[in-house]
């Protein structure tokens, strides 16, 4: 089934009323502001992180459509990607091992080690294992008991996904120093040395963020955007039908940097703005992520 959302963007934002009732982070679903400032560099929701979401975004969709355009060289896997669905997890392995190497052909790096069984990391439906004090290229693991159990493309979205955090950590073992190859480093540092992590806290360090991007983006050109799985990320990383972001934090950080300006230059406090202008990208991410926590309730 296709869900259809709007995508929440900067001009939608200021034009909605004030008095805004923010939502709780009780739950553990919503963003929580304490916690992610003891990282800002590694939250897509900190204004540290402004420069990444600038950067990131066309490098998510140049790498995205290199993938795409290798697949569709491909014609027996383009035909076994349309009959996905249709396919057991047993029948759809070969494919996600071709996937796999195609991927890591279009990134240009050196392959992570691939392992699908159901036993390597048991308690775990996928994962990416990696270590930021020895480097190298990273574990992708895939258990295909588990991922039986998901929707259909839940097993090709997850593969493209982990196998993006090994090409995530390789940058950023390379200690470059522009904001995409820092950014995965403090995510990647950051996603093991913090606890207390929130299902927002989680999927908007910057890694989780970007390989969501870059999954579901291939996903949705794969399918012409009628695959939607509310649990693939954040809205902040899932597209809607028309292949845009349902929440766009791009253009939300940059409304959010002009409203910083303009309270700078008028001599006036965020106190003294609007209530809709006094919301940090944080808190506009929770307003909108609402509808993404009334689905994962139904």
């Amino acid at each position: 089934m296709t869900f259809r959302f709007q995508t929440f963007a900067a001009g939608a934002f200021l034009s909605m009323a004030m008095g805004l009732t923010l939502p709780s982070i009780a739950d553990g679903f919503y963003a929580n502001e304490t916690l992610q400032r003891q990282a800002p560099d590694a939250f897509a929701l900190q204004p540290e992180a402004h420069d990444f979401l600038v950067s990131a975004y066309a490098l998510t969709i140049k790498d995205g459509d290199r993938l795409l355009d290798l697949i569709a060289e491909d014609k027996a896997l383009t035909n076994a990607i349309q009959q996905w669905p249709e396919m057991t997890i047993e029948q759809q392995i070969p494919w996600l091992k071709k996937v796999f190497a195609l991927e890591v052909r279009s990134f240009g790096t050196e392959a992570p080690k691939l392992i699908i069984d159901n036993h390597s990391y048991p308690k775990k439906m996928v994962y990416f294992d990696f270590d930021v004090e020895a480097g190298g290229n990273g574990i992708v693991y895939l258990n295909p008991d588990k991922l039986a159990e998901e929707e259909a493309f839940a097993s090709l979205a997850f593969l493209i996904h982990e196998t993006r955090h090994s090409y995530q950590f390789q940058w950023a073992m390379t200690g470059q120093s522009d904001a995409v190859s820092q950014g995965y480093l403090a995510a990647f540092t950051a996603q093991k040395q913090l606890t207390g992590f929130g299902f927002s806290d989680f999927l908007t360090l910057l890694n989780e963020y970007e390989a969501f991007q870059y999954g579901n983006y291939v996903i949705g050109k794969l399918t012409d955007w009628q695959v939607d799985m509310i649990n693939m990320g954040t809205f902040a990383s899932q597209y809607d039908s028309q292949g845009q972001l349902k929440i766009d934090l791009q253009a939300l950080a940059a409304q959010t940097n002009v409203l910083d300006e303009k309270s700078q230059l008028k001599s006036v406090t965020r106190d003294q703005l609007t209530s809709s202008e006094q919301l940090s990208l944080l808190e506009q991410y929770n307003e909108f992520a609402k509808a993404q926590h009334a689905l994962r309730q139904q």
